[in-house]
């Protein structure tokens, strides 16, 4: 599988265009996402240059989440191409299989990877947003645009990667399955849009 991490953004946007099913929508929320949480440590890395003896703790350790944040929201642009191919695979494997409970087993495995994946990815852009609420009160000026600009990135992100994993979630068998999905999406949801620290 093509490394996208690798390309170009000029690159990349061209294979996002293309006829080709990856990079999806799974893989450009991860990018969306990755961006937003880039230009957030910028923020703080601006404002730790003007910072105080007192902000200077709380602006550092931001900084540090919201790097580790970027990094594993990077990764997900390669992994949703990849788990998107292993759901394609088991719709493939599973057409000669005439036993309809093992035919469903493989293909909710499948569909379950996907959708963890993305949830996951909703987890780490509504941790990101609740990195900006204390960066708002730690940063002044100008660059507060970017902050703004930040979030925008992060609420489409988090709306892109919700909107995937609910799409595997849909296309599951298993009752037991898909209602812990949804009680996942649901709680997912409500902590993007409290947006604070729960903390």
């Amino acid at each position: 599988m093509k490394k996208f991490t690798s390309l170009s953004l000029s690159r990349y946007l061209a294979e996002l265009s293309s006829k080709n099913p990856v990079p999806g929508g799974g893989s450009a929320s991860a990018y969306a996402g990755a961006l937003g949480m880039g230009l957030a440590e910028m923020v703080a890395r601006i404002g730790l240059k003007r910072a105080s003896a007192e902000t200077k703790p709380a602006l550092q350790q931001t900084i540090k989440t919201l790097q580790k944040l970027r990094k594993n929201a990077l990764q997900v642009v390669d992994l949703d191409p990849r788990v998107y191919g292993e759901v394609m695979a088991a719709y493939t494997r599973t057409r000669k299989v005439t036993d309809a409970v093992k035919k469903n087993h493989l293909i909710d495995e499948a569909l379950d990877n996907s959708f963890r994946l993305q949830a996951d990815l909703a987890l780490l852009v509504a941790m990101a947003k609740e990195s900006l609420h204390s960066l708002e009160g730690l940063v002044k000026g100008s660059i507060t645009n970017d902050l703004r600009v930040s979030r925008s990135l992060l609420g489409a992100a988090f709306r892109g990667s919700y909107e995937t994993a609910k799409i595997n979630m849909v296309y599951l068998k298993d009752p037991e399955k898909k209602a812990r999905a949804g009680r996942a999406l649901e709680e997912l949801q409500k902590r993007f849009e409290n947006g604070n620290s729960p903390h």
